[in-house]
């Protein structure tokens, strides 16, 4: 431990220096700069590094490429908010919670794993943020609705059925009696009744 400073104090009137510095030493290595110990004692701050690590990971192995067939730009940016509300929220008494539920939420997104629109990835009752409808079943992929008009669509009618606190029913019986392809959906006239006025 480093030898401190005498501080100056008034003895009588007098005020004595501080003690000089002491010499630098020299031939050191990096080392001698280095905590040699256990830097991780805490569990939540050796599970926040693991999910940092397995964010970068992530990160390095995919792009932001459209070009990508792994991962789509939008499912990569849904999957890193994920990463970063987790890495953010974990703490001593939800440790185990919010990794578990980053880690389904994050195989929901890049379509590791089913959800149906009941599952819990959809509810605000959890540790995290619901993730957005377009990954309930049946999903609706990138390369398919390039323009977002049906994960727009399916988005807009959730929150009018009161989606994220109530299951939205109505909404989903809705989009399965919606007529032709998502992709034509684009040409309807949003603003008459059925539409998204």
């Amino acid at each position: 431990m480093p030898k401190a400073f005498s501080i100056p104090h008034d003895s009588g009137g007098r005020r004595t220096p501080p003690n000089p510095p002491p010499t630098r030493k020299t031939g050191l290595s990096m080392s001698d700069f280095q905590y040699q110990g256990p830097l991780e004692d805490d569990p939540v701050t050796t599970i926040a590094s693991g999910l940092r690590e397995k964010r970068l990971r992530f990160t390095k192995k995919i792009p932001n490429d459209h070009d990508s067939d792994i991962c789509s730009p939008r499912d990569r940016r849904s999957a890193l908010a994920v990463f970063d509300e987790a890495i953010e929220t974990i703490g001593e008494d939800n440790r185990l919670e919010v990794t578990t539920e980053a880690d389904y939420k994050i195989r929901v997104i890049l379509g590791i794993t089913k959800a149906q629109p009941s599952a819990s990835v959809f509810q605000n009752k959890q540790q995290l943020a619901p993730i957005d409808p377009q990954y309930a079943e049946p999903r609706i992929e990138w390369h398919d609705d390039p323009y977002s008009y049906h994960s727009t669509w399916r988005l807009q009618h959730w929150r009018k059925d009161g989606w994220p606190d109530s299951f939205p029913e109505r909404a989903i019986q809705k989009e399965r009696t919606m007529q032709g392809e998502p992709r034509s959906w684009k040409d309807q006239d949003w603003a008459e009744p059925g539409g998204l006025s």
